[in-house]
């Protein structure tokens, strides 16, 4: 049974060594939605993304995914926990020693480990299919374009059927006409995996083109949560200042 609620975040405090980035941070993701998570430079997007999707510990709150709550007095939570969980990390992050085919199959091979051989080339190959990457399952990740190279993280975080997707700057590097092309692609999954996404990023035209809500974090804390919209006129003035340096650069570049 899916959760109408796949994300669930209250009071979470996280840093590293003696340096606190966030500072009781809630936010709740509904079903089926993207939501953007946003921020200046290291106002602790990518910290967030980080202990949400149980990468990280974190110093105190509570997270719960998919109705689990995330429980770390034992040490590094159980797989379980993470079954219908996928991760799009920054820049794809294949391994280059591996084909594409063997890097999108690495999931499989770890929760699914009596699937044949047979089954899992084909899930493999449907799974390139539906990012738009037939065909290219023997290919080596160098041998990619950048944009391929994310298309094909996505094929791997989606190689499980999760219901909940955690992307890490998807658009970072890629030249605009190849933004375009993963944000359509990401709606359209979404759309047709009926699958929830939470997406760290700062670009702005991927911000309105694919964001149902957006959080965005300022000095460890939520400062807004709400529509892009809503955002633009109604907001605190840091939100609205990044948006609008966002949209000057964006105009003059």
């Amino acid at each position: 049974m899916t959760s109408s609620t796949p994300l669930r975040v209250q009071g979470l405090r996280a840093g590293y060594g003696e340096q606190q980035v966030l500072n009781g941070v809630d936010l709740e993701v509904a079903k089926g939605e993207i939501r953007i998570v946003l921020g200046s430079s290291g106002c602790g997007k990518s910290t967030l993304l980080k202990n949400v999707a149980g990468l990280e510990q974190p110093w105190a709150g509570d997270v719960v995914l998919l109705e689990k709550k995330l429980d770390w007095s034992e040490g590094v939570p159980p797989g379980e926990f993470f079954e219908n969980i996928g991760i799009l990390f920054q820049g794809g992050a294949l391994i280059s020693s591996l084909t594409v085919g063997e890097n999108v199959g690495l999931p499989l091979r770890i929760r699914q480990r009596n699937m044949p051989s047979a089954a899992l080339r084909e899930k493999v190959r449907f799974k390139l299919r539906q990012v738009g990457l037939e065909g290219a399952e023997d290919k080596l990740p160098g041998e990619l374009s950048g944009g391929m190279r994310k298309r094909a993280g996505l094929a791997r975080a989606l190689a499980a059927d999760p219901e909940l997707l955690f992307c890490d700057e998807p658009s970072a590097g890629l030249d605009p006409v190849t933004s375009r092309e993963l944000d359509d692609l990401l709606l359209e999954l979404r759309d047709s995996l009926r699958i929830t996404m939470v997406v760290v990023t700062h670009e702005l035209e991927s911000i309105r083109a694919i964001a149902d809500r957006i959080t965005f974090l300022s000095k460890g804390h939520v400062i807004f949560d709400g529509i892009l919209n809503d955002a633009a006129r109604n907001s605190p003035q840091e939100v609205q200042d990044f948006l609008a340096r966002r949209a000057t650069f964006h105009k003059e570049s």
